[in-house]
């Protein structure tokens, strides 16, 4: 819980802390701006392969909602498991 966090105990009387609410974002609120703004920007590229942010958006979107689709919940931990690639440059 954000309000039991070790490193306040160490403060100095009088110093107050920001609100959580004003300044903690989830991982797709802080980005989600740069697919909106650059969806035929290139997001990532590898080899010979281009995704752009409008593709990477789409793509995100499928995948969690293969997820909901499977049972998952917000909270739930999941691992991915992706094949090693080997480059012969």
């Amino acid at each position: 819980m954000y309000s039991q966090r070790f490193w306040k105990k160490n403060w100095d009387e009088g110093v107050t802390d920001i609100d959580p609410e004003e300044f903690e974002k989830t991982y797709n609120e802080i980005i989600q701006p740069a697919f909106d703004d650059f969806p035929d920007n290139v997001a990532f590229s590898y080899i010979d392969v281009e995704v752009t942010y409008a593709e990477l958006d789409k793509y995100a979107n499928q995948f969690a909602n293969m997820l909901i689709g499977n049972g998952f919940q917000k909270g739930d931990i999941i691992g991915i498991n992706l094949p090693q690639i080997c480059l012969n440059i």
